[in-house]
């Protein structure tokens, strides 16, 4: 199984056995690989229900072991230690995401205006980690956000 570049990126960036949720997930190719190459435990969330559908569908083909569902973002997602993965859409969407009190490591990926979010990860008390320019039909800009750790006195 061959990933986009953008996608490939984004594997690159993720430890083997992690735990992810991948938000977007689309056809659930990044999740399939991911299970399958890194022995991942994947959570593919998409809000529709045709994305689901072929992610399960893909999972099956590929013999990937993967969860697929039908949610509108993160709403009703118990997190725990999980990477949260959101890539290919804007900025606006992403935000609004991930705007609520999250301490989780993100890898994010959005087409539309960068400094807007990493402003907003900023405010959220996140640095990037690590920050990867990716040339695939368009330049991508991929960043993995972690959260400052607080210090208490």
């Amino acid at each position: 199984m061959k990933l986009s570049r953008r996608l490939q990126a984004i594997s690159d960036l993720i430890n083997p056995n992690s735990k992810i949720i991948d938000v977007g997930a689309d056809h659930a190719f990044l999740d399939i690989y991911l299970n399958i190459y890194k022995n991942c435990q994947c959570l593919a969330i998409d809000k529709s229900k045709y994305c689901t559908k072929t992610a399960v569908e893909n999972a099956k083909k590929y013999k990937a072991n993967i969860k697929a569902i039908t949610n509108d973002g993160l709403n009703n997602i118990k997190l725990n230690n999980e990477t949260i993965v959101i890539s290919g859409m804007g900025t606006k969407n992403i935000i609004k995401i991930l705007n609520f009190n999250i301490t989780n490591d993100l890898i994010l990926s959005s087409h539309t205006n960068i400094n807007e979010l990493k402003e907003f990860l900023k405010e959220k008390n996140y640095y990037i980690y690590k920050e990867v320019i990716i040339e695939d039909g368009k330049t991508y800009d991929v960043i993995y956000a972690k959260r400052k750790e607080e210090i208490h006195g």
